[in-house]
């Protein structure tokens, strides 16, 4: 791979632009990916944060759902889970 001097030297003798102009352009475009990573980053982030609650929260109402229909008794299921996590504390 080309290093950033001598791409740019090579751009600049083949579309007779001058250097600085060439080198202008290249940080430009540098700053431009960078910003589109960070911005895919920001979306992924948003995403699976969005996803994690939608989890959080059908895991919850399936929870809720099954002590109203008194499959399971949510309150002595966390009062064992409370005892046994501050005995072993």
């Amino acid at each position: 791979m080309m290093e950033r001097d001598d791409m740019i030297l090579e751009i600049s003798m083949r579309t007779d632009i001058p250097m600085e102009d060439v080198e202008e352009v290249l940080e430009y475009e540098d700053l431009i990916m960078t910003e589109e990573l960070l911005s895919q980053k920001k979306k992924k982030c948003i995403v699976m944060t969005v996803i994690i609650t939608v989890f959080v929260l059908g895991a919850a109402c399936a929870l809720w759902m099954l002590d109203k229909k008194e499959k399971i008794d949510i309150e002595a299921t966390v009062k064992k889970y409370v005892d046994k996590f501050t005995k072993e504390k």
